[in-house]
């Protein structure tokens, strides 16, 4: 089926204008759940002010008095970041990506025009843990993917890009059957649906300068629309019983 950038925007536009406060609080909800955790991990050590602790001069200048407290605070240190670690590991796949596929069913049915938020909460009551391990095994193939190269990982990302969605409207479908799905809904539409992201880049500068302010108001809710709307449109390309307009395939 054909479809183009300006119609899903449009149809985009009409769903957050309609639910636009609890869409703007889904989209709030998703955001933070998909990237909350992911701030100022990353910021490295600066050497300049690390160097003298490895050199002589430092065990010879506390004669080696304290390097026992020394050993204990940085293995201390190890541990708690190991259990941080982990634990932001099991938060992520047992509390976050459910919440994700909840959304993504906000998302779906609000533009449908029943906006419930009640949905957000939808994976831990329908085949939770069949949730769990399908997106769990979706970002693990993706993960695994990206070892090889980036390439290859983006293009995995684009394939499997309809899973959430499909366990959002069957949460009994088995991780396999969602990867099969999404495989033939992305197939020839990988390189539209990667335009259809960069043509928000604009909007994610914009929300950039403002301080995240026109992304949490406007940009992130309009772009989750557009995705569940690009979604509606591929899911007519594969049979299944809960695909609209689609059981004679």
């Amino acid at each position: 089926m054909e479809w183009t950038r300006k119609d899903l925007k449009e149809k985009a536009k009409f769903s957050v204008k309609s639910f636009y406060w609890k869409s703007v609080l889904a989209a709030f909800v998703l955001a933070l759940v998909s990237g909350g955790l992911g701030g100022g991990s990353g910021r490295g050590s600066d050497n300049s002010e690390t160097t003298g602790i490895t050199g002589n001069g430092f065990i010879d200048g506390i004669g080696g008095k304290y390097a026992g407290m020394l050993a204990f605070i940085l293995g201390l240190a190890a541990i708690v970041v190991f259990v941080v670690v982990i634990a932001s590991l099991v938060l992520s796949i047992f509390v976050f990506n459910p919440i994700q596929v909840g959304c993504k069913k906000y998302f779906l049915d609000a533009s449908d025009g029943n906006a419930d938020l009640g949905n957000m909460g939808y994976a831990f009551k329908n085949n939770y843990m069949n949730v769990v391990s399908g997106i769990f095994l979706q970002n693990l193939f993706i993960f695994l993917w990206s070892l090889l190269l980036v390439v290859p990982g983006i293009v995995k990302a684009y394939q499997y890009r309809m899973i959430p969605y499909l366990l959002a409207e069957d949460p009994n479908l088995s991780f396999s059957e969602a990867k099969r799905l999404s495989t033939e809904m992305m197939d020839g539409e990988k390189w539209d649906a990667f335009v259809l992201d960069l043509s928000f880049i604009l909007w994610e500068i914009l929300a950039a300068v403002t301080f995240n302010l026109v992304g949490i108001f406007w940009v992130n809710p309009y772009y989750q629309y557009t995705c569940v709307e690009l979604y509606k449109v591929l899911r007519t390309k594969v049979p299944g019983p809960y695909y609209a307009g689609n059981s004679e395939m």
